[in-house]
């Protein structure tokens, strides 16, 4: 038995439920054994063979089925089940083939099983698999249902996979701990699964470094004077040569001169050094950047409506470069455009915060739910996000006051409240496209932040995980705000240069656009006027600005992810914009 699990879904049906089943398989399974998408599949490549061997590989397959799974149609309108290429039936025809796959049908957002009259010869035999339903108001106790399912029918290997790697460790421990304590002592293991650290302080400190901490040069540069000839110290010594090199490819081509005098400060030991000091002697005389640019005019509608901020057209060069990428999902970030901003409009100077949310509650009666996502122990080293009963915007799982930015709030709240606005003032609120909400996140700048790029100084301009918090969490350690679990008060931190607060940080703001996976077939209307880039009832949109539980990494300008709009969280909210009378 392989041990895996392959959960198959079609995107424009079911990839929310996909992505929650998936969610709390591995919280049981490990998730290298949990398959929910096969993606980069080379050019050239045999796909249908590719995932016929996919399939094989698994002893359970999960065929999510929702409304409208069966007549899901192609841009020619034919229905996609019905070709013989489409993934989804070459994967479920492929499970459906073999004896040793269990096939579990799992039918989600009030779906039935299809008539086997409605199905492709090879897919028939799907009808004749018991079904597994899995409904909204009953997810967690049907999830534990199908997990119980999933798990009777994997090898105890992986079903206990947890308890076994427990007792391969004590018993590995058991037989050589004598031998590498002694190596360890004299020096002749710099490493040793992790035993060092109870031998050696430079050891034990560099195993609390997180990734972040290891981009941040002010953090490594500190580290590799005070262990300098230790292994980990020359190891630091290796990760500030290599983040050097990444930061002056973006700066050696500049002729902005904020950029190299930041590169400077930054990496002033570095190989590159000498380099950036005769460019910045060569260039002429500084001018005014973005950071020196005027106050821009601001406004409200009435007194307690969201403080505006009027932002003039221009020019942005959406996304971000390679060299910025350190996970998977920062690939979606380009490629990068060049887009117009092509008329004025107005931005809330602050996110939307709890008292003027409140306000809208109170004035309609609009529902507020009672489940949020959250952690569920903030204290555990796992940090476990789930649906949590009892939460909404008023009682978050924090403290807040009603100068903190609302949260738990999907799209479809922030609509509603957009639309209370404008029928109370006359005006057109609505959410910022994604193209402006860079713009003004940017003010001017082409950097990770709206400062530079030195995470070292990200902690004056938002509120993001810091070493406030303890080592469990992926934190910057260079710096700490004061605040620890939840969100700061609106306007805490230092304004960019539009004069806009917490764009990085604090809480995700929703923006008007659908999600898609990259930039590289943007329409060419958002390109020359930063329109929304919509489908008719696209199922995941773009949150942006990141949470305060994130590390730098995810807090930077060009920063994106995907999230469907049904749901809340208590790190998402929002921000208003504002079209202006010709």
């Amino acid at each position: 038995m392989s041990g895996n699990v392959f959960i198959n879904y079609r995107r424009d049906d079911s990839a929310g439920w996909a992505g929650r089943l998936h969610d709390r398989l591995v919280r049981t399974l490990p998730a290298r054994r949990v398959f929910i998408d096969v993606d980069d599949i080379p050019p050239g490549e045999d796909f249908a063979g590719l995932l016929d061997a996919q399939v094989a590989q698994c002893d359970v397959f999960l065929a999510v089925i929702g409304p409208r799974w069966l007549n899901s149609a192609d841009a020619s309108g034919h229905r996609r089940i019905d070709n013989p290429s489409d993934f989804v039936r070459i994967e479920i025809a492929s499970a459906l083939r073999r004896s040793t796959v269990h096939v579990i049908p799992v039918l989600v957002d009030g779906a039935v099983v299809p008539s086997a009259t409605d199905l492709p010869e090879d897919l028939r035999p799907l009808v004749e698999r018991n079904a597994l339903q899995i409904r909204g108001e009953y997810f967690h106790r049907d999830s534990e249902r199908l997990v119980a399912t999933v798990s009777s029918r994997l090898p105890l290997r992986v079903r206990r996979h947890r308890l076994l790697r427990t007792l391969y460790a004590t018993t590995a421990v058991g037989v050589v701990g004598a031998l590498l304590y002694a190596a360890i002592h004299a020096g002749r293991l710099p490493a040793a699964f992790g035993v060092e650290t109870l031998i050696r302080p430079s050891a034990r400190e560099w195993a609390t470094l997180t990734y972040v901490d290891k981009t941040n040069p002010a953090l490594l540069g500190d580290f590799a004077r005070r262990h300098a000839d230790t292994p980990e110290g020359r190891e630091a010594k290796l990760w500030l040569q290599y983040i050097s090199a990444r930061a002056w490819s973006k700066a050696k081509d500049t002729d902005d001169r904020r950029a190299l005098a930041d590169f400077l400060s930054t990496f002033r030991d570095s190989d590159e050094a000498r380099a950036a000091t005769q460019r910045l002697a060569g260039m002429p005389a500084a001018s005014d950047g973005p950071g020196e640019q005027k106050p821009l005019s601001r406004f409200a509608d009435c007194p307690d409506c969201p403080e505006m901020i009027v932002i003039a057209p221009g020019t942005l060069l959406m996304g971000s470069l390679e060299t910025e990428w350190t996970a998977v999902q920062d690939r979606h970030e380009g490629p990068r455009q060049a887009v117009r901003i092509a008329e004025a409009f107005g931005v809330g100077r602050f996110e939307v915060t709890v008292g003027q949310y409140r306000q809208f509650v109170e004035a309609t009666g609009h529902p507020t739910g009672n489940e949020c996502i959250g952690i569920l122990d903030p204290a555990s080293p796992s940090k476990v996000w789930d649906d949590i009963l009892g939460r909404n915007f008023d009682t978050p799982g924090f403290d807040q006051a009603d100068d903190h930015p609302v949260v738990c709030i999907s799209w479809d709240d922030a609509i509603a409240y957009l639309r209370w606005l404008s029928e109370r003032t006359g005006a057109h609120y609505r959410l910022p496209t994604e193209a402006e909400w860079e713009y003004v996140a940017r003010a001017g700048s082409q950097d990770s932040y709206t400062f530079g790029d030195d995470e070292s100084r990200l902690c004056q301009y938002g509120n993001g995980a810091d070493r406030a918090l303890d080592a469990t969490w992926n934190a910057n350690r260079w710096c700490a705000d004061g605040v620890r679990i939840g969100t700061a008060r609106v306007g805490a931190y230092r304004p960019n240069a539009f004069g806009l607060m917490d764009v990085h940080g604090n809480v995700h703001e929703w923006v008007a656009d659908c999600y898609h996976g990259s930039y590289e077939n943007m329409p060419a209307a958002t390109r020359a006027t930063a329109a929304a880039w919509v489908e008719p009832n696209c199922a995941v949109r773009v949150i942006r600005g990141g949470c305060w539980a994130y590390p730098p990494s995810q807090l930077r300008a060009a920063r994106r992810e995907a999230w469907e709009p049904f749901k809340r969280s208590y790190c998402v909210g929002f921000r208003v914009a504002r079209t202006l009378a010709p």
